[in-house]
């Protein structure tokens, strides 16, 4: 073996050794994921918009249904990244930014607190965040909860907390 093969041998393995820190749902587990949504977005006759992103906040999978409304563009988007950034439903996260509470100025820092929003935990392992923007409030958490258990009954335990 050479001493180029050599070196490059060693840093293969040391990138094997190292434990990557980025995540994320591969592309199929992403589709299923959207297509679950879109099926109980039916059921509960509420126009969505949908967006997937990764544990570094970039848009994975992306869908807006028929009369879905202009803001849900955007809202789902910013509860998908909230629930990643902060690493919690957006929902909890309403609580802790009132006037006084310990997390108040976070929406001026572009932090989406309607409730939608939801980490993707597989075991201990952050894989993305979901936000569902269209209904109500209640109902879009209704629809992000039912999705990822729908999820992980169908495919691999995915839930919106960390164990």
């Amino acid at each position: 073996m050479s001493v180029r093969e050599s070196l490059d041998s060693l840093i293969q393995q040391a990138i094997n050794s190292h434990p990557s820190r980025h995540h994320s749902l591969s592309l199929s587990a992403a589709a299923a994921l959207a297509a679950i949504a879109y099926e109980v977005a039916q059921e509960y006759e509420v126009p969505i918009v949908f967006s997937l992103v990764d544990t570094a906040g970039q848009q994975r999978w992306f869908f807006s249904m028929d009369d879905a409304l202009l803001v849900s563009h955007r809202l789902a988007t910013e509860k998908a990244w909230t629930a990643v950034a902060l690493r919690m439903a957006t929902h909890e996260l309403a609580q802790q930014v009132r006037p006084g509470a310990s997390l108040e100025g976070l929406p001026q820092q572009g932090i989406c607190c309607l409730g939608g929003g939801l980490p993707c935990w597989s075991q201990t392992r952050l894989l993305g965040g979901i936000g569902i923007s269209g209904g109500s409030v209640a109902q879009d958490i209704a629809i992000a909860r039912e999705s990822l258990a729908r999820f992980s009954q169908a495919h691999f335990l995915l839930t919106p907390s960390r164990p």
